[in-house]
């Protein structure tokens, strides 16, 4: 993905609000389907991983790591949120 591309993906993801919500049971396969399903239908979704979720607390590893169970990249990570784009 180039700059301009990433850069304009960041800003859209400003306004969005987290549409999932990666809780004490972590990255469950019924968490990974229902990220499969909203990236195949909005492309740009954001996530957000709760303390309590058992995920490592480098947020970037964490990020990487979901991306890749759902074919997706990281467009961003601000605290504990996480945005993903799939093509």
């Amino acid at each position: 993905m180039d700059k301009v591309k990433l850069y304009t993906l960041k800003k859209e993801s400003v306004n969005l609000t987290p549409l999932l919500s990666v809780g004490k049971n972590g990255m469950a396969d019924s968490v990974i389907e229902e990220l499969k399903k909203q990236l195949k239908v909005k492309k740009l979704v954001k996530v957000r991983i709760h303390k309590n979720s058992g995920e490592s607390d480098d947020m970037k590893q964490a990020a990487t790591e979901l991306a890749e169970k759902c074919n997706a990249q990281v467009v961003d990570v601000r605290g504990r949120t996480v945005t993903l784009y799939k093509q």
